[in-house]
Order: C-alpha cells, then sequence, then structure tokens
C-alpha cells in the first residue's frame, strides 16, 4: 500500500510537469549578420542596364526577387498555430515607391555578360634522345567561359552613391574522360547562381530558430486566475499582446509574482518592445533572455540608424 501511495505520487508530479511549460513555441530570432547599404525606408528599383552585346540573362528578373527582401514582411514565428511575431518585422521595415524623386535610395546599375570559345594548338617537343633530335608535337586545348559581371549602384538623396558587385564565372575545358560544356550550359549556370547572388548581396540580417517557454504562475486573485486559464489559447493563437496585458495586470495585482513579470518582459520581447522588456527582465533576470536581449537590441538600433521603419507596440 506504502509503494502504491508513492507510485501515485510519482505519476501525479509527472501529469503536472507538461502544465509548467504548457506554453512554449519556437520563434525566429533575427540578428545583425553585415551592413546595408540601404539608407532610408523608401527604395526605388531602377534596374540594371547591359553594356555589353550579349543579352541571355534576364538580370532586372533575377535582381527583383532580391530587392524584394526590403520589402517583404517578415515572420518572426515558426511555432504551429502562432502568427506573426515579431511585430516590428510583420510589416515591410522598407517601403517601395514608384517614383524616384520620393525615394531615400535608388537602386540601379550595370551587368556585362562575356562567353568565349578559345582552342589553342600547342606545339611542343619531346625530349631528345641518342638515336635523334626532340620529336615536335602539337595539343589542343579548349575551354569554354561564361561569366556575368554586376555593378549595383546605392544613390542617395543628396546625389552621393556607393556600389556593390556580383561576379560570376563558369569554365569547361575539354579533358580526356571529361565533357566539355558548350557555352549555353555555362550561361544557365550563371543564371542560377545571380539569383541567390542577389539575395546574399542585399540579406543583412540572418535568424535561427529559439524555443521561448513561458513559467508557471500561481495567481491569488480568482478573477486573474480565471483569465490565466486561457494563457495557452493565447499563445497558440498569436494573441501575444493580450497574453502579455493578462500577465502585466497579475503582476500588477500581485508585485510578488515574480514568474508574471518574466513572461511579461518575455510578452514585450516577442512584440518587439526591447525597452519594456528590459524593464520586465531585470524583476527577474535570466542568462539566455540576456543574450538574446543583446542581439535583438542590436538589430533593432542598426535598423534605426539606418532609417527603415521598426514600430514599437505596447500591449
Amino acid at each position: 500500500m506504502k509503494n502504491y501511495k508513492g507510485l501515485l505520487f510519482i505519476l501525479a508530479y509527472i501529469l503536472t510537469i507538461p502544465a509548467i511549460y504548457a506554453q512554449q513555441g519556437e520563434f525566429y530570432q533575427f540578428s545583425l549578420e553585415k551592413e546595408t547599404k540601404v539608407r532610408g525606408s523608401k527604395i526605388y528599383f531602377e534596374g540594371f542596364t547591359n553594356k555589353g552585346n550579349e543579352s541571355q540573362i534576364d538580370v532586372n528578373a533575377l535582381a527583383k526577387p532580391g530587392i524584394d527582401i526590403f520589402y517583404y514582411t517578415y515572420s518572426g514565428v515558426k511555432a504551429k498555430k502562432i502568427q506573426n511575431h515579431i511585430s516590428w518585422t510583420t510589416h515591410p521595415l522598407f517601403e517601395e515607391v514608384t517614383n524616384a524623386s520620393e525615394a531615400d535610395v535608388i537602386i540601379g546599375g550595370s551587368y556585362l555578360i562575356k562567353t568565349s570559345e578559345e582552342v589553342e594548338e600547342n606545339l611542343y617537343f619531346e625530349k631528345a634522345n641518342s638515336v635523334g633530335g626532340a620529336i615536335p608535337y602539337y595539343e589542343t586545348r579548349q575551354i569554354n567561359t561564361a561569366g556575368i559581371n554586376v555593378l549595383i549602384t546605392y544613390t542617395y538623396k543628396d546625389k552621393t552613391t556607393d556600389y556593390d558587385t556580383i561576379n560570376i564565372q563558369f569554365d569547361s575545358e575539354r579533358k580526356p574522360g571529361k565533357k566539355l560544356l558548350p557555352v549555353s550550359d555555362l550561361l544557365a549556370k550563371c543564371e542560377s547562381s545571380l539569383k541567390p547572388g542577389f539575395y546574399n548581396t542585399f540579406k543583412f540580417y540572418s535568424h535561427e530558430p529559439v524555443w521561448y517557454k513561458f513559467l508557471s504562475v500561481k495567481v491569488k486573485d480568482k478573477t486573474l486566475k480565471e483569465e490565466l486559464s486561457s494563457a495557452k489559447v493565447l499563445f497558440e493563437s498569436g494573441e501575444i499582446k493580450k497574453l502579455g496585458n493578462l500577465y502585466q495586470r497579475i503582476y500588477s495585482a500581485e508585485p510578488d509574482n515574480k514568474e508574471a513579470a518574466f513572461n511579461t518582459a518575455m510578452c514585450y520581447e516577442l512584440i518587439g518592445n526591447y525597452a519594456k522588456a528590459q524593464e520586465y527582465y531585470a524583476i527577474m533576470p535570466d542568462f539566455h533572455a540576456k543574450v538574446r536581449m543583446k542581439q535583438n537590441q542590436i538589430l533593432f538600433d542598426y535598423l534605426n540608424e539606418i532609417g527603415a521603419n521598426p514600430i514599437v507596440e505596447d500591449f
């Protein structure tokens, strides 16, 4: 009987564990990867002009998806059922304008496609021997080449400029046991490499999945306790501001409830209000939150520095 009671206690303990971290989700953590040459929030895409005779690659069609990285509505969440967060990434940080005179920066430039089919016939001599002199012989070498050079120009409101470049080249040489690729195939390889080339040039942030786990909160107030029963539903439906408002009211009513303060901080972090998040995290410090917040703040400060448009919200 004694063992039976002990088993019941262990089972009860195990069954309560999921409730402790019932609210958890895999969010994207955004970080600054490198500086961007974009300044301001309004961008005009002028397009790229061909500086050569060959035009087998539609450079502007390949460039546009890369430039669109500035206009996309970013999603900061990967977890099932949870919708777009962080809040300032749920709307475009940059705006595409249709008139160059309205733009903070004009993105354009030029490109040059080069192809060649070179055949070289070289004369060589075998080493001389005691019987006779060196015997001449010819070797033919063929190399096909295709490449594209793109000059990206950023023109700002004050008429100053900055530049980026993308250089791609593929070669194929005729060798025993190796197929000589035609120029058309090498151009196709250039084309398939150019789209990610634009994307990687314009991309200035990186992201990785991070699990956010809310703490278990005990509430004395009956009304707030009843409201707290909806916390899991609010979290899974992406109602982070409503959830944060709930935890904030619990902490206001019970100032010794540090778990409610921590969850309030986490909700502020998830909507991108880092000033408020820091304020509430200070009540119950956490190393992992501190590391995340440092990365969050670096990217957020940089966006403001370059004149992007992060919108800070409250509950």
